[in-house]
């Protein structure tokens, strides 16, 4: 964001900013833009350092302040992990005692995409560019087993 050019934390709305109704269904975020880039104004102005001057928005906004957008008006992909463990303990003697146990994160390795990029002056406005890469965030199925002797 550059607010010299006339960008704002808070862009100007002139539509519903949702999902494009042009998408085919399934086919939103890494294919197409998550949300239509169109449903916000451009930057009014070019750069100031180099002669360019802010030009009267059609919309009859004004140049360098908040825009009309609320905060989180866009949503993004939705998150999803599912984790498996399995244990077995195995009673040797009074106290002692081996337990095998066996977990699986991500167990259905589905893919969690992160936020869309929301500069919408920028050519990938709208569109997701990042899978989560670990842990609650998604990535790939991991296995992983121990073995613990208690005595």
């Amino acid at each position: 964001m550059d607010l010299n050019l006339g960008e704002s934390d808070r862009p100007n709305r002139i539509g519903k900013g949702t999902c494009r109704s042009d998408v085919p269904s399934g086919r939103r975020g890494p294919d197409y833009p998550w949300f239509n880039v169109r449903d916000f104004e451009e930057v009014p102005c070019g750069d100031p350092t180099a002669g360019a001057s802010c030009n009267a928005s059609i919309y009859g906004f004004d140049p360098f302040q908040f825009g009309n957008s609320g905060r989180n008006i866009l949503d993004g992909p939705g998150l999803m992990t599912v984790d498996l463990g399995i244990r077995k303990n195995f009673r040797m003697a009074e106290r002692r005692s081996i337990q095998v146990r066996l977990d699986c994160l991500n167990v259905l390795n589905r893919t969690n995409f992160r936020l869309p990029n929301n500069s919408f002056n920028q050519v990938t406005g709208g569109l997701i560019t990042q899978v989560g890469a670990s842990g609650r965030e998604g990535g790939p199925r991991v296995f992983q087993a121990a073995l613990s002797f208690t005595f």
